[in-house]
């Protein structure tokens, strides 16, 4: 038998997330709960390793904090519980693009409720789970604030800002920093190329050369409509349908493309680049030569851009560099703010974001 369902507003859900969360961060509070056990479990369910948990936990109990009548365990409107509700909708509308600006601190994942754990109609100890211990910590703790907001024991708003609390103690994903007063260019261009010449898995040079276009575009069409995105430099084709590494838009029509190449150039790799400017009605395409080439292979792949239907620009990772010679130190401001921004977009490693983080610090700051 389906129990009653219930509903969220998303839109009340986000302003009274936010509005918790300044409240929390202003105050010295730490303690929004008398009960201990709910406050260490809370805790504990944060700092484990289930991350999935973790999403559930946060999105009941915003959930219950914007309606009283959510049941704390529900996770879809055909749950057996009265007080069911759609919890995917709300985590992945709300929760997650609110995480994404305040540190992912739960994991940083997309799509949490897409995981085996919350695909159950509500959370329950006979669901299938991997460690018993952690199902039974989160069961407890969920049954358990249930039973007490019912009793009028516990207030669902100040639970959201016990949960606040606790994850404005976890440790930001994000690469986070004030903006930068003086952006000498020797120094500036010197440790860029220093930072880039560690791979870092391919994120390095892509995030640089996002942030180098931005500053650049930016700087040369201060009112021109240019957007700029950046990914992995090494993305699988099949899980993008982006055009390059680095994409140009203007007034949201595709201007130019760059690939970012952290790995020896080989001809195949060239011909691809060509094969998705045609594809993409390119008519010059950018190739950032990262490593050197492959082998002997530098006058095939020469051969092959002289020959091409398209101009293929080959470039050194200090080329791009370089422009921030040119961009003023508003640019390189800007250069430092996109940097960031693409680092954390990409889901780059911690030791690239903080090696990035080590070279932003050592100029003054605001």
């Amino acid at each position: 038998m389906i129990g009653l369902t219930e509903s969220v507003d998303k839109n009340q859900a986000a302003v009274l997330l936010e509005d918790k969360w300044n409240l929390v961060q202003d105050s010295n509070e730490s303690e929004y709960i008398q009960d201990d056990f709910i406050r260490m479990k809370i805790n504990e369910v944060l700092n484990a390793s289930q991350l999935t948990y973790k999403y559930i936990l946060f999105t009941n109990i915003l959930a219950k904090a914007v309606n009283p009548g959510i049941h704390y365990r529900s996770m879809q409107a055909k749950s057996n519980l009265d007080g069911a509700y759609n919890a995917r909708s709300l985590g992945h509308k709300v929760v997650v693009p609110w995480e994404k600006e305040h540190g992912e601190r739960l994991g940083g994942s997309n799509e949490p409720f897409l995981n085996k754990p919350a695909r159950d109609p509500e959370f329950d100890i006979s669901n299938a789970a991997r460690s018993v211990a952690a199902q039974e910590r989160l069961y407890n703790l969920l049954d358990r604030l249930e039973s007490m907001a019912n009793s009028g024991e516990v207030d669902a708003v100040d639970v959201l800002c016990q949960l606040l609390y606790e994850y404005s103690r976890l440790e930001s994903r994000t690469l986070e920093f004030s903006a930068v007063s003086d952006v000498p260019v020797r120094t500036l261009v010197s440790q860029v190329r220093e930072y880039v010449q560690e791979s870092g898995g391919g994120e390095r040079l892509a995030a640089v050369t996002g942030g180098v276009m931005q500053a650049y575009y930016t700087h040369v069409y201060p009112d021109g409509p240019w957007i700029v995105n950046a990914e992995h430099a090494n993305a699988p084709d099949n899980q993008s349908n982006s055009a390059g590494d680095v994409e140009i838009f203007y007034d949201e029509e595709l201007d130019r493309a760059v690939e970012v190449k952290d790995k020896p150039t080989e001809p195949s790799d060239v011909r691809h680049a060509i094969k998705k400017a045609r594809e993409n009605e390119l008519s010059e395409y950018l190739y950032v030569v990262g490593a050197g080439f492959r082998g002997e292979s530098e006058s095939e792949v020469l051969s092959i851009v002289e020959n091409a239907p398209v101009e293929v620009v080959l470039l050194e990772p200090t080329n791009i560099i370089s422009l921030l010679r040119f961009v003023g130190d508003d640019g390189r401001r800007e250069f430092i703010k996109a940097t960031t921004e693409f680092l954390n977009q990409m889901r780059a490693t911690q030791s690239n974001k903080d090696a990035f983080g080590t070279l932003v610090s050592s100029f003054s700051i605001h």
